[in-house]
């Protein structure tokens, strides 16, 4: 992936996402991050006061990655079936390509050493919480216009929102590009079994 023309802080994100997810959030120091990097860890500090808030940063970032994907499928004119199926591909695009970041919200979910320290790193989950929360209410909407036009049937919203997204996410546990595997024939795949799923 070309960097050249990619602002400092994403830079600095690339490298710290694939650093934490190959190594382990706990096990990998900010001076781990620079190397990784070829840079001083005073770079990292000058956008980032802490390992805290870089990871913090790593989360909000994976779901603006995804919700840049798939908000404007959301906002297209398609009928729900078809929306909700290019919005899982999408989803599931995202998993595979910025496969990094969310291993290490995969990790942080489980739990690590970092912590939410401080007021501004507490700030950030806010705002991530938003965010999710946003995305969340896309696939939601598109399935009550599918059950309202009849082309989804009837049932738990909440249960059914929860259940396919952890199918979507299924590629941060498993997947490794491999040359004789197509991501979006694997995107295929995972969306229309999500599709199948909600439809009458």
């Amino acid at each position: 992936m070309a960097t050249s023309n990619k602002p400092k802080k994403s830079i600095i994100l690339d490298a710290a996402a694939l650093a934490f997810a190959s190594n382990g959030v706990d096990q990998t120091s900010i001076d781990d991050v620079a190397r990784a990097l070829g840079a001083t860890k005073g770079k990292i500090y000058h956008h980032f006061r802490s390992k805290g808030e870089l990871v913090c940063a790593i989360r909000k970032y994976s779901v603006e990655l995804t919700l840049d994907r798939v908000r404007p499928l959301f906002k297209s004119s398609s009928e729900p079936s078809l929306k909700f199926y290019k919005m899982a591909f999408a989803h599931v695009e995202a998993m595979m390509s910025e496969l990094s970041y969310h291993r290490v919200v995969v990790e942080e979910m489980r739990g690590s050493e970092t912590g939410s320290t401080t007021a501004h790193e507490r700030e950030i989950l806010n705002e991530i919480s938003v965010l999710q929360t946003e995305y969340e209410m896309m696939f939601r909407t598109v399935l009550e216009a599918g059950i309202a036009s009849g082309v989804f049937r009837k049932q738990n919203i909440s249960v059914a929102l929860r259940s396919f997204l952890m199918m979507l996410h299924a590629p941060i546990y498993w997947y490794e590009p491999r040359t004789d595997e197509n991501e979006k024939d694997i995107a295929d795949q995972l969306a229309l079994m999500a599709l199948k799923a909600v439809c009458a």
